[in-house]
């Protein structure tokens, strides 16, 4: 007997809640945009959000999500682009998708679902990162340090934007020191 399409439906509506609310977070921020204002956006009623999403903070895990999985199909095309660039990549994707990272670091204190997938993602660009200087000749003792010292300097710059060569500055700078 074949599969009911309730599964797929469900999916489908899913995705579509969740690109009305990055559109929203986006536009308003996590703080501005409330559960009941996603759900009218993706045409259903207030309370039907939650068949989908325990709360906002699920809502906003979804998009980030979606971001980051975007963002590493963008950077795993670059596979060839020097480091610089993957670095400048990155922080564009990630500016593109608003102040998400921001109400993160906003979120972290008050959230432990927050916290875990903040946790998750710098592990995971750690990795990244790690592996990318390894290949570009950092000694792998050194190479989490500096991990550590770029993760920094992206999020700094994320926090606090700069024009574009001021950026492609600071990004020179600390590969400077990172490969010095």
């Amino acid at each position: 007997m074949p599969r009911n399409k309730r599964h797929l439906e469900t999916k489908i509506k899913k995705e579509e809640i969740e690109f009305v609310a990055m559109a929203l977070l986006k536009q308003k921020g996590y703080d501005n945009t409330s559960m009941a204002e996603i759900a009218r956006a993706a045409g259903i009623a207030a309370n039907t959000i939650y068949w989908y999403f325990e709360n906002k903070d699920d809502v906003l895990i979804s998009v980030l999500n979606r971001v980051v999985a975007q963002a590493m199909k963008e950077l795993s095309e670059q596979r060839e682009q020097p480091l610089r660039t993957k670095l400048l990549s990155l922080i564009a994707q990630v500016e593109s998708s608003g102040s998400l990272m921001t109400d993160v670091h906003s979120r972290v204190s008050h959230s432990p679902k927050i916290q875990a997938w903040h946790d998750r993602f710098h592990t995971m660009v750690e990795q990244l990162s790690v592996s990318e200087l390894v290949n570009a000749g950092v000694n792998p003792l050194e190479a989490l340090l500096d991990a550590k010292l770029l993760i920094y300097v992206i999020e700094g710059l994320l926090a606090h934007p700069h024009q574009p060569e001021e950026r492609e500055q600071i990004i020179d700078q600390a590969l400077k020191h990172v490969f010095a």
